[in-house]
């Protein structure tokens, strides 16, 4: 039987090389460590349950939020599963006074692997603004909303604001911005509190995905009661 040489019998390893070399790669991506929640924003307090897979088999394991590892009640240490899984769960941190929202990174290392995943707390959707008193005819303010894609939302999503007069009716409505994030935030560039003349009286500002203002909204929605004397709020 006739046999054909290669002229290049180098080739003939290189190619080989690149072979084994692909083969091995989706069997590394397999053993590729993973770390996941359950959502990717949570009221403060409420429960998270995270899932990791990928660890060293029956390896005990650090979890760690922000770099610091979490103490178990038992006192024990928790470790993967023969399979190299790892399930758990625990109450989300309290935020500090006057922050409305933070991110935390979440880590499970097996002393080899450690793959993290980020989430947000925050509190429940709200609306603020700041500075909050001054002449109605010329404040102006930052205004700030959280909160708006808590459930599930959309990432994105369109704001909008409704000033309602003293006597319940609709003044006017002007788009907010977009809010932004796993729990939906939007701070705004300073802006007219009132861009028109504001009745003395108690104005409602209300905060909203429609651009037509609803009594009952649905989706999320905020509320300020604003206070204008003939002078000042």
């Amino acid at each position: 039987m006739p046999c054909v040489r290669p002229r290049h019998p180098r080739l003939i390893h290189v190619a080989l090389a690149c072979t084994i070399a692909l083969a091995a790669a989706p069997a590394a991506a397999a053993r590729a460590a993973t770390l996941t929640t359950d959502a990717r924003c949570y009221l403060q307090g409420a429960p998270l349950r995270m899932t990791a897979t990928g660890l060293a088999p029956n390896a005990p394991l650090t979890v760690a939020l922000d770099g610091q590892a979490l103490r178990y009640r038992n006192g024990g240490t928790p470790s993967a599963d023969a399979a190299g899984s790892f399930a758990s769960s625990f109450a989300t941190p309290a935020l500090a006074p006057g922050l409305v929202q933070r991110r935390h990174v979440l880590s499970v290392s097996d002393g080899t692997r450690k793959p993290h995943t980020r989430f947000t707390v925050t509190r429940p959707t709200g609306a603020d603004f700041e500075p909050s008193s001054g002449k109605p005819q010329t404040l102006r303010a930052r205004f700030s909303v959280w909160g708006f894609a808590l459930n599930g939302g959309a990432p994105r999503v369109r704001v909008w604001l409704h000033w309602i007069g003293p006597d319940g009716s609709v003044h006017a409505s002007a788009p907010l911005g977009v809010a932004r994030g796993a729990c939906g935030m939007l701070t705004t560039a300073r802006r007219r509190v009132f861009p028109f003349v504001a009745a003395p009286g108690r104005w409602v500002l209300a905060f909203d995905t429609h651009p037509r203002y609803r009594a009952q909204s649905s989706g999320p929605h905020a509320r300020i009661a604003v206070h204008v004397r003939s002078l000042s709020l």
